[in-house]
């Protein structure tokens, strides 16, 4: 059985956890600009490294090193990534990694999963 100080720790220690994983989703989601292309109007050099104006043949798009690009059915996609998408990994990563951890902890010192475990013989 856990009292009280007990829980208040293990509480803490997940908003320890969980706090940084929203901002590093947050950061990832938000630092990628998307731009969309119809392939009614542009078109995608072979190489993928421009985005043409069909009718005029001008280049209204570099395609950068931090900048993807695909032909999703009849769009062309290109996403850019922001300076805040490096920290949003490591965030997500990281702290992604030590909430599981957090869950998995959690389970596996609790009353229901130790009582599941007898019921069950494990």
């Amino acid at each position: 059985m856990i009292n009280n100080k007990d829980k208040k720790i293990l509480i803490i220690v997940d908003l320890i956890c969980i706090i940084p994983l929203i901002i590093g989703i947050i950061l990832l989601i938000s630092s990628t600009k998307t731009t969309e292309y119809s392939t009614d109007e542009y078109w995608v050099a072979q190489d993928y490294h421009h985005v043409y104006e069909r009718y005029s043949g001008k280049i209204v798009n570099y395609i950068e090193d931090d900048e993807t690009c695909k032909i999703d059915g009849d769009t062309i996609i290109v996403k850019k990534r922001g300076a805040g998408y490096t920290w949003g990994t490591v965030l997500t990563g990281f702290f992604g990694l030590a909430t599981i951890g957090c869950v998995v902890g959690g389970i596996s010192t609790s009353d229901w999963w130790l009582e599941w475990q007898q019921k069950h013989n494990f």
